[in-house]
């Protein structure tokens, strides 16, 4: 990078506001890549947690829910990200007063550009394996099939889309992938921003408009990918405007000492990120795997509860509709239009496992109280199923037939189409 020997006022206030606020923003980056440092990095994230509690304490936000849940637009992550805001700006001006003599921080600049890169390049890096793993998008479930299109949240909507194509999921996960790749090394740092700006942009567009939850997290990852861009901004356009523009100098080196050092750290680094990314993904199924006999959507032909058989009106709330069997998961839709289920937040879905040698399905009732129930179900012919079992307290008799696949998953790929097949 090349810089000023003295910088403006202005640009020494902002870049010290900057410096500290994306400091706390990648916080405890690159600590938590590295297992050994994990005892340690919780250690350190306690405080900074300790903060954004107090802080979502006096604006009167609700706390968020113990636990992971996907979502990263919580009150408490607006409000952390505030608090970062006046963090830096308070530390801006203290850095200022004690600081007011220096012109310019060079080498302070680079080393916070390449934290950055390399920060971008690990979330590139997560990201785009989990896509190449199909470990992102589940595949189009027999839930989600059923589900009437009317009633499906946006963000399901988009889970739907990308998860429909695996080779469109597995394109747009190599495209994170090659773009922070590009991004570690300094010759191809602007090659790889512009790519990760592409890919960003369009995250960012598709987290507004299908109301996924990550909006926070992918906006602050665009804005760190063009500020990455920055410095090579001026060259780029104008090369694009067709005059001649200096090669890039080549990086001043040290002694051999330390050019080893650097390069020794850069492996670790790599190294790194192929643990954090590569074993934790090794151990997690894709959505498609584990597909048993019952897999797909099952209408309810027959219904007994408690001894009682229900025919099928659409004013009963208790009657099911149908049943969807996934890989690892169930739902049970009611005639009346409900999803019976644990969680609003799971909207309907019951873990189960199904033993196709026993004839059993184990259903998990409440994972903290370790509820289950085990149904027994036969095959009268491929496309009929019976199943005997208590649900709920309450003992059931279901007799159901197979819901033939739709056009979505049966339509395929044409390269002749004489007329749009857009019924």
């Amino acid at each position: 990078m090349v810089h000023d020997l003295e910088w403006g006022l202005a640009r020494r206030i902002v870049f010290r506001f900057a410096f500290v606020f994306g400091a706390l923003l990648v916080f405890p980056f690159p600590l938590d890549m590295i297992p050994p440092a994990g005892p340690l990095v919780a250690v350190l994230m306690k405080p900074l947690t300790w903060s954004v509690v107090w802080f979502v304490d006096v604006l009167g936000l609700p706390q968020p829910v113990p636990g992971p849940n996907g979502s990263g637009d919580r009150a408490f992550d607006y409000a952390g990200t505030l608090l970062f805001v006046i963090a830096a700006a308070i530390a801006a001006i203290v850095w200022s007063v004690i600081d007011r003599r220096r012109r310019a921080y060079p080498r302070l600049a680079t080393a916070a550009w390449i934290v950055l890169r390399y920060y971008v390049a690990a979330v590139m890096f997560s990201y785009g394996v989990s896509k190449v793993l199909k470990l992102q998008f589940y595949d189009l479930s027999p839930g989600v099939l059923h589900q009437r299109i009317g009633d499906t949240p946006p963000m399901r909507l988009m889970w739907a889309f990308m998860g429909y194509s695996q080779p469109y999921t597995v394109f747009s996960g190599l495209a994170e992938v090659i773009g922070g790749a590009l991004l570690l090394w300094r010759r191809t740092v602007m090659l790889g921003a512009l790519l990760v700006i592409a890919v960003m942009t369009n995250v960012v567009m598709l987290n507004l408009c299908y109301d996924v939850p990550v909006k926070l997290f992918s906006t602050q990852l665009l804005v760190m990918t063009l500020l990455i861009a920055l410095p090579g901004a001026k060259r780029l356009f104008g090369a694009a405007l067709g005059r001649a523009v200096a090669e890039l100098p080549p990086r001043p080196r040290g002694s051999s000492r330390r050019e080893r050092a650097r390069l020794i750290v850069k492996l670790v680094f790599v190294a790194s990120l192929g643990y954090w990314i590569c074993v934790p993904y090794a151990k997690r199924p894709s959505h498609d795997d584990h597909r048993h006999e019952l897999y797909g959507n099952w209408i309810v032909d027959r219904f007994v509860r408690n001894g009682v058989e229900h025919p099928p009106l659409t004013t009963d709330p208790v009657r099911w509709e149908s049943w969807s069997a996934s890989p690892a998961y169930m739902q049970i839709w009611r005639m009346n239009g409900t999803v019976e289920g644990r969680t609003d937040y799971e909207r309907g879905w019951y873990d189960i496992n199904v033993d196709p040698t026993a004839k059993t399905i184990t259903v998990v009732i409440d994972d903290k109280q370790k509820t289950k129930e085990v149904w027994t179900y036969v095959r009268p012919a491929p496309d009929q199923l019976v199943i005997d079992g208590v649900h709920r307290g309450a003992t059931l008799h279901l007799a159901l037939h197979r819901e033939p696949d739709g056009v979505l998953v049966t339509r395929g790929f044409h390269w002749y189409n004489e007329m749009p097949f857009n019924r």
